[in-house]
């Protein structure tokens, strides 16, 4: 029983670690927001870090793409 158990939990600490080496941008959509951080880099935020980056001159969604 106890083999399980450590199985178990040896198999879903690789399925989050496989999670979130697969992360990115898109992915994210609970508790997050997109922001243009310095104008050249989107980046997404926790909705609580949303407010210092706009409060610093962030702006509100990705950043425009350049030519």
């Amino acid at each position: 029983m106890r083999i399980n158990v450590q199985c178990a939990l040896l198999l879903l600490t690789l399925i989050c670690l496989s999670a979130c080496a697969t992360d990115s941008i898109e992915d994210r959509r609970f508790g997050q927001q997109v922001v243009c951080h310095d104008g050249d880099e989107t980046m997404a935020v926790s909705n609580a870090d949303s407010f210092g980056h706009l409060g610093h001159g962030d702006t509100a969604g990705p950043c425009p793409q350049k030519d």
